[in-house]
């Protein structure tokens, strides 16, 4: 390609087909950005572009996340999620405390009945469940208390 065909701004041009696939946090963006191996100029210049234009918020982005998987995952769990992501602390937990909406106690008792479970298993599969709402993020004593109360039903 000569000079004269090349496209003015390279690094504008591939953050917003980025985001065009998907929406992404800034720190993100950066990354894939310097992937390409855009220079740090390039890739300031082009955040700073799609930003303008509101297509790069990492608050909307957050408020996102949290509607889509507060219905499954804990308060905890979404913080990590949202800090792995390259979401800001005060950010994730300002996002996380103004729009999550589960019911932790009622959450759990959904994914026990989604597991099937029942207080006759094996304990090598009760394990198993409990291990998965660990996972999920949800405190133990909330997941034993769960249990017990599902067990003495």
């Amino acid at each position: 390609m000569t000079e004269k065909n090349k496209p003015e701004y390279p690094a504008r041009k591939k953050a917003m087909q980025l985001l065009e696939r998907m929406d992404r946090t800034e720190q993100n963006l950066r990354k894939k950005l310097a992937e390409k191996e855009f220079t740090a100029e390039e890739i300031d210049d082009a955040v700073a572009y799609v930003k303008s234009f509101h297509y790069l918020d990492d608050v909307r982005y957050a408020e996102t996340y949290v509607r889509f998987h507060s219905a499954s995952k804990s308060r905890t769990r979404l913080f990590q999620d949202l800090l792995q992501k390259g979401v800001d602390k005060e950010t994730a937990s300002g996002v996380i405390e103004e729009a999550y909406e589960g019911d932790e106690d009622a959450q759990i008792k959904r994914l026990l009945e989604k597991k099937h479970y029942d207080p006759g298993m094996e304990r090598k599969e009760k394990q198993r469940i409990y291990a998965f709402l660990m996972r999920r993020g949800f405190p133990t004593a909330k997941i034993l208390r769960a249990l017990d109360e599902w067990d003495s039903d």
